[in-house]
């Protein structure tokens, strides 16, 4: 029998660096984020209204759309990550720190899309208020980690291209922003 997850589930917890540090010195939690469940519909909803990203915008819209049965709930998975450190039903938007959407099974079987990936914009790479760094590569090891053995693929932007060469990722086509990662 299969246990059906009615709220945000901790998958793993991190470390991050606090900026201006070497060292991983900040503990932060990878959640899993029910779409079906009012709470997480709702901090999804309070992220986007917050960072005012176009990435969010369509990371709710989805876990909306998946909400009122619009679309399918399999393949889409949500993943935050989060300062916060118990509790997940009730998820703090002021915690969260990144989100991804991902497709299971797309392009084909056994391969996963990385539909959306986006970093809270106070600790983006470029924003000179950040107090924590790295998010964007600790998520993204969780996520090749999370899926190792699989093919990963994304369409980046043409501005985060090099975030996700230094990622390990490789341009499919060097006209393209189609990139591949084997997760091994």
């Amino acid at each position: 029998m299969t246990q059906i997850s009615f709220k945000g589930t901790l998958i793993t917890n991190m470390n991050v660096r606090k900026a201006g540090y070497t060292l991983p010195t900040h503990k932060v939690s990878i959640v899993r984020v029910n779409p079906n469940n009012e709470a997480d519909l709702r901090a999804l909803r309070e992220v986007e209204d917050s960072w005012q990203g176009n990435f969010t915008k369509q990371i709710y819209k989805d876990a909306e759309r998946i909400n009122s049965g619009i679309i399918p709930e399999f393949p889409e998975t949500f993943f935050i990550m989060t300062e916060q450190k118990d509790k997940f039903s009730k998820l703090n938007p002021d915690d969260i720190l990144a989100e991804a959407k991902i497709i299971r099974d797309f392009p084909a079987k056994d391969k996963i899309y990385i539909d959306y990936l986006q970093v809270q914009p106070d600790n983006s790479f470029d924003s000179p208020i950040r107090t924590l760094e790295g998010l964007g590569t600790s998520f993204l090891k969780f996520i090749k980690n999370h899926y190792k053995g699989k093919e990963l693929s994304l369409r980046s932007l043409f501005s985060t291209i090099d975030f996700y060469k230094k990622n390990g990722f490789k341009l499919v086509r060097k006209d393209s922003n189609l990139m591949k990662y084997i997760a091994k």
